[in-house]
């Protein structure tokens, strides 16, 4: 090659490298934005929390929650296909001793794991089952929010006997709701009005499912997540406290003093109620029986909030009061032994 055809080559060469540069310089890749983890998880929780309809948490069941005659039916029905999958969380003692036919026993920290390893899958409708129905309403929760679907049976082995002999620890409810009543309070207190700016959430995770495996870890949701009736309202201003009724029933019934009402179906909203809720102080929920307000308090442990359902609900204060949604134990203790082994 002579100098001349080598001086335009390289000049040549010049220009292209300059071109590709401007060009990159016009036209920077544009960087990924920051998930805004808070967000991702109540886009689901925005949806969730305004469409179930019971504790169970479920609105598909044909029985439309989870209640004992309902899980009698569907696993005496003679059709194994419509039947769920039943996990079971109380100890490994108290499972050998007796279970629903088919249920898994595992326990209630280990959930995220059993969803990795292939045991809890979304190609079945799953019933979850404890003690009282509250441990079994976390696990509810956690599932339904990351995209299974999962209820939760209405008091657990309580609403399936009360018979200690035929099933253990099922005199929990009954030793519960005999305790001292409360007289629920009919002052009403006004909404709060002081816009708190919501939790940071940084798991580096991007998709809600990812994020609320990862804080279901993080929090230890298996513990941590209840209180006692009696520190609730011995200290209730230690708390932000949110009775989770209709506005009726909190006037009309009674509720724990300073007890802000919350609606269901609505309140909990990122739009609505939740900006209020402090970062700064517990939150105590409390509903009838305890069970859907554990569905709440394991979703705002994962957005990031202090808080804490109400063991048993108004059961556990004022069972003489209510007008709905009391326990009561089976009749007979063994009218549903048939689902029992």
């Amino acid at each position: 090659m002579n100098l001349r055809k080598y001086v335009v080559w390289m000049l040549a060469l010049s220009l292209m490298v300059f071109v590709a540069a401007c060009s990159e310089d016009e036209n920077p890749a544009e960087p990924t934005p920051p998930v805004n983890e808070f967000n991702l998880l109540t886009e689901v929780g925005d949806d969730y929390f305004t469409t179930y309809t019971t504790a169970s948490g479920g609105v598909n069941l044909p029985v439309n929650r989870v209640d004992p005659p309902g899980l009698f039916q569907l696993l005496t029905d003679g059709d194994a296909s419509n039947d769920p999958l039943i996990i079971d969380y109380r100890s490994s003692t108290h499972y050998s001793a007796k279970h629903i036919k088919g249920a898994v026993n595992i326990n209630l920290g280990s959930l995220m794991d059993k969803i990795e390893d292939g045991t809890i899958t979304k190609d079945k409708r799953i019933v979850n089952v404890c003690y009282t129905g509250q441990s079994a309403s976390v696990a509810t929760a956690a599932l339904n929010l990351m995209g299974f679907d999962a209820q939760n049976l209405t008091f657990g082995m309580c609403g399936v006997t009360s018979d200690t002999n035929l099933v253990p620890e099922t005199h929990r409810w009954n030793s519960q709701i005999i305790e001292d009543e409360y007289a629920p309070n009919k002052t009403s207190v006004s909404p709060p009005t002081t816009v708190v700016p919501f939790p940071t959430l940084n798991t580096g995770k991007t998709t809600a499912e990812e994020i609320f495996m990862a804080r279901f870890r993080e929090v230890n949701l298996a513990s941590g997540w209840g209180i006692s009736r009696l520190d609730v309202t011995t200290n209730p201003g230690n708390y932000f406290i949110v009775n989770y009724w209709g506005a009726d029933d909190y006037n009309n019934i009674g509720h724990i003093e300073g007890s802000y009402q919350f609606t269901p179906n609505l309140s909990l909203q990122s739009d609505e109620m939740l900006k209020y809720l402090p970062t700064d102080k517990k939150i105590v929920i409390y509903c009838w029986t305890g069970q859907t307000s554990a569905q709440v308090a394991a979703y705002l442990r994962m957005l990031g909030y202090d808080a804490v359902s109400m063991y048993y609900g108004m059961n556990g204060c004022s069972y003489q009061s209510l007008t709905k949604s009391k326990y009561t134990a089976p009749d007979p203790p063994d009218a549903y032994s048939a689902i029992l082994e």
